[in-house]
């Protein structure tokens, strides 16, 4: 289970991959970090005004994190294996 914090403002850094904790909303999308994947959920308008293009130049930085990130790792594999369901004891046992 992934542990959240509240959405952060662009203040707080969310540095791609380097925990299971942090989560970055830019606009209406919000960015998840996991240690092996980063989940991207949420709805926004890049408008064609100001505030579009914050939003715009936003998602662009962290998305060029997130593949600086990827590109600099040498052992990076084809693809991850599936994810093994964890087991949960019954509450009501």
């Amino acid at each position: 289970m992934t542990e959240h914090r509240p959405a952060s403002d662009a203040s707080t850094p969310l540095v791609p991959f380097a925990d299971n904790a942090t989560s970055r909303t830019i606009g209406g999308m919000t960015a998840e970090n996991g240690t092996d994947s980063i989940a991207f959920y949420g709805q926004t308008d890049l408008s064609r005004d100001r505030a579009g293009l914050e939003r715009a130049r936003a998602l662009l930085a962290f998305m060029q994190q997130v593949v600086d990130t990827l590109a600099a790792q040498k052992d990076l594999p084809d693809s991850l294996p599936p994810h093994k369901a964890a087991r949960v004891p019954n509450p009501f046992a």
